[in-house]
């Protein structure tokens, strides 16, 4: 009975401890993103991901569906191209919104193929990530040739937040929006854009 008294006191200090941690840890991400963001000057009014849908096949194997998605830089440029088939006959885009100081930022997160217009949890799960292609060694390369390497660290910092690569709870900072490409057609080039009200576009180029 001792034995578990004591046992159990351990235990509620190393939960205890953890907790607090935990607190810490969350609150230093949360200034490190609100930091950030101060030092950034939005940018919102770009170009975010080019696109082209090649058509989709179908065999007793299932359905697939190729094209081609370009990464698209503030300025303009090209920072990385995806070509690929997809499980699926059509095409959705996730993008993660973190809101800061009242400002937005935007992250394309994940490609994925689906079989119906309402897709399920696991064609999701089974999706291409797209945060490998823009961020790099501490840097977002979503900001374009001019800015400087403390933008792009700072734009970093939250990039990885809204991605959901740190352990902690949001608190309704980031938004998560699904674009459905299952309107678009073959063989034509698509630009997705963003702009300074939070908002996505898609128009056909």
């Amino acid at each position: 009975m001792k034995d578990n008294k004591i046992f159990l006191r351990v235990f509620s200090w190393f939960l205890m401890l953890f907790f607090i941690i935990y607190i810490l840890f969350t609150c230093y991400i949360y200034l490190s993103c609100f930091n950030a963001s101060h030092q950034l000057e939005l940018n919102n009014d770009h170009e975010v991901l080019r696109i082209k849908i090649y058509g989709s096949t179908s065999t007793s194997e299932g359905n697939t569906v190729s094209g081609t998605f370009s990464i698209i830089d503030s300025n303009g440029n090209e920072i990385a191209v995806i070509e690929r088939s997809w499980s699926g006959a059509y095409l959705s885009v996730d993008f993660a919104q973190v809101t800061i100081n009242g400002k937005y930022y935007l992250f394309p997160v994940k490609i994925f193929g689906k079989n119906r217009i309402i897709e399920d949890r696991n064609e999701r799960k089974k999706g291409t990530s797209l945060e490998k292609y823009y961020n790099d060694d501490g840097q977002c390369m979503l900001l374009g040739f001019g800015s400087s390497l403390k933008d792009r660290k700072n734009l970093y910092k939250i990039s990885i937040f809204a991605n959901r690569k740190y352990p902690v709870i949001n608190f309704g900072l980031i938004d998560t929006y699904r674009l459905d490409l299952s309107n678009c057609k073959t063989n034509t080039y698509y630009s997705i854009t963003y702009n300074q009200d939070g908002r996505l576009g898609i128009q056909e180029l």
